[in-house]
């Protein structure tokens, strides 16, 4: 009669090694006593770079987390600008407006605070009304600047034909259309609304709005207080 050979599968022993873990008896994973070294240069370990250095400065600075939705963000560079928050802003107006041809002539007033004068203005508010000038000719409107002065003043230091004052602007001015609108701020940047209105019977043909982050906003002012003599 034939022998019978029996084989026998026997299991891994309680020590076999798994990196820097060791299976017990009863399958748990506890960690060795010495770890494991890692190489240099081998990108297992994070070196800290100069972002980190600015953190840490800022943290030093003003310490504790500050949670993004409910004080802001703000990131020391951005791409994005105020210009194209405006090119934004005179899509929408063009996207939605009604009765208005390429023959109304329209003009940009500043954007003001929504208070009880509406007649105040911010650097946010005039330096909008400027770029919605060249995005809104962009889309074919016949813009008028109803800030040029009767005639062009010469001086040494310049010759200018833009002016504030009222005396010294054009005394006839037409205009069909006016692009205005009104700013208002809170802790996480500028709510601006904006809309076309007609000069003949105030009715609005487009309106539009989009919101500005405060680090934007800030920006601009610190620009304004290096320039302001």
């Amino acid at each position: 009669m034939a022998g019978v050979v029996v084989m026998t599968l026997s299991g891994c022993t309680s020590t076999d090694s798994i990196g820097s873990f060791w299976l017990g008896e009863d399958g748990e994973i506890t960690h060795d006593a010495e770890p494991v070294p890692v190489p240099r240069r081998s990108g297992l370990v994070y070196t800290p770079d100069s972002r980190d250095r600015e953190y840490q400065q800022h943290v030093a600075v003003e310490p504790g987390y500050k949670d993004p939705l409910h004080q802001g963000f703000f990131p020391s560079q951005t791409h994005k600008r105020l210009n194209d928050y405006a090119s934004q802003l005179a899509m929408k107006l063009m996207d939605n407006a009604t009765r208005l041809t390429h023959q109304d002539m329209v003009g940009v007033a500043s954007f003001v605070r929504l208070n009880h004068s509406l007649n105040e203005s911010t650097v946010l508010g005039n330096q909008l009304s400027e770029y919605l000038i060249a995005e809104l000719q962009d889309f074919g409107l016949a813009i008028v600047d109803f800030k040029l002065a009767g005639g062009i003043t010469v001086t040494p230091v310049g010759d200018f034909v833009l002016s504030r004052s009222g005396k010294a602007l054009a005394k006839q001015v037409e205009m069909d259309h006016v692009v205005t609108g009104t700013i208002i701020e809170d802790d996480r940047g500028v709510r601006v609304n904006a809309r076309i209105v007609s000069l003949e019977n105030k009715q609005v043909v487009a309106s539009a709005d989009v919101y500005i982050p405060a680090f934007i906003v800030m920006d601009l002012n610190k620009m304004a207080s290096v320039r302001t003599p």
